[in-house]
């Protein structure tokens, strides 16, 4: 194991911190989904989004997240979305679960937030090779993100 000075380890913690937040940033967004799409909301976003952003976009059409966000709500399926309610529920609530949890300090909660964000690094590269999606990758390279960085705090830790 390699030795870090103070600052070192402080800002690492900083990153772990900042990391958590994040993560709990995104179960947030993520539960926010699952309710909207039980609500059978979903069909309200593409006009939800377009009210949202239309300062923005007045201001500059070009804006990339405003358009992102407005391409993706637009192309939400409309069919049977149990799976969806499903996957975007439990997945924020385990993240919400494991940053309270590591936030904490709850001795198992590093070993179990490695675990659980593995399984949904191969759980969501298994749905990538099946149906694609830029998203995947993305929240996949997230999870990875953290999984390195809680890695890093769970050694600063050790004796």
């Amino acid at each position: 194991m390699t030795e870090t000075t103070p600052t070192a380890s402080n800002f690492n913690h900083r990153l772990f911190v900042v990391s958590l937040l994040a993560k709990a940033a995104l179960g947030l967004i993520q539960i926010a989904t699952a309710v909207t799409i039980f609500a059978g909301m979903i069909d309200r976003l593409p006009a939800l989004a377009q009210w949202l952003f239309k300062a923005e976009l007045a201001e500059n059409p070009t804006d990339f997240v405003a358009t992102r966000i407005i391409a993706i709500v637009g192309v939400m399926p409309t069919t049977d979305l149990t799976f969806y309610t499903t996957y975007f529920l439990a997945h924020g609530v385990l993240h919400i679960a494991i940053v309270f949890a590591l936030l904490f300090g709850a001795a198992w909660a590093h070993r179990t937030a490695i675990i659980v964000l593995w399984a949904f690094v191969i759980y969501q590269m298994l749905e990538w090779a099946t149906v694609g999606g830029t998203a995947l990758l993305l929240l996949s390279a997230i999870d990875l993100a953290v999984i390195y960085i809680t890695v890093r705090e769970q050694r600063s830790r050790m004796p």
